[in-house]
């Protein structure tokens, strides 16, 4: 109930598709008001627009909107889970705001560099966002020391491809008057 009276006061300044991204976190555990802010973070680090909400999607995903969480035998910790590697630049990786600046900052630093490994990518932010989860390069024996060039998607990027479907739909039925 808490999180309908937030997202409702929130939707003044809102567009309709973000104030669906934000109700969709919430529904799944992620606070409104941090929703709010990961989309202003994100508006900062210059996403493209077809990665706008990812944050919300990786929090819900990864952590069910918990910044206590901690996983993967106690390495990933916060509500973005990022591993020890993410020490370097905080301190505390339960703060939900200085994680998500921790991992958009090396998202776009990775997006930057990845053509120099991976010439023939399409998709560079996807791949910035595989090897950011799973290292830069592939632990598999038959593979070992190679840069991680593909991979399947991310789990976050499938919630959030779900839910900007949704979001278009609605958008479309506000659009039309329904």
């Amino acid at each position: 109930m808490h999180a309908l009276i937030v997202t409702m006061l929130l939707a003044a300044s809102m567009p309709v598709s973000d104030r669906i991204l934000v109700e969709r976190a919430a529904q799944c555990g992620v606070d409104p008001y941090l929703g709010a802010h990961f989309l202003e973070i994100e508006a900062l680090a210059g996403l493209p627009p077809h990665l706008r909400g990812m944050t919300l999607a990786k929090a819900c995903h990864e952590s069910r909107g918990n910044t206590e969480a901690i996983g993967d035998g106690g390495k990933a910790v916060g509500i973005i889970q990022l591993w020890p590697w993410a020490e370097q630049f905080i301190h505390d990786r339960t703060d939900p705001i200085a994680s998500v600046h921790v991992f958009l900052g090396r998202l776009v630093t990775t997006v930057k560099t990845v053509h120099r490994y991976c010439p023939e990518v399409r998709d560079r932010w996807k791949l910035a966002w595989i090897r950011i989860n799973r290292g830069p390069y592939w632990r598999r024996v038959d593979r070992k020391g190679e840069a991680r060039c593909s991979g399947t998607s991310p789990a976050g990027l499938k919630v959030l491809r779900r839910w900007r479907r949704l979001a278009l739909r609605i958008a479309k039925l506000v659009d039309d008057g329904v």
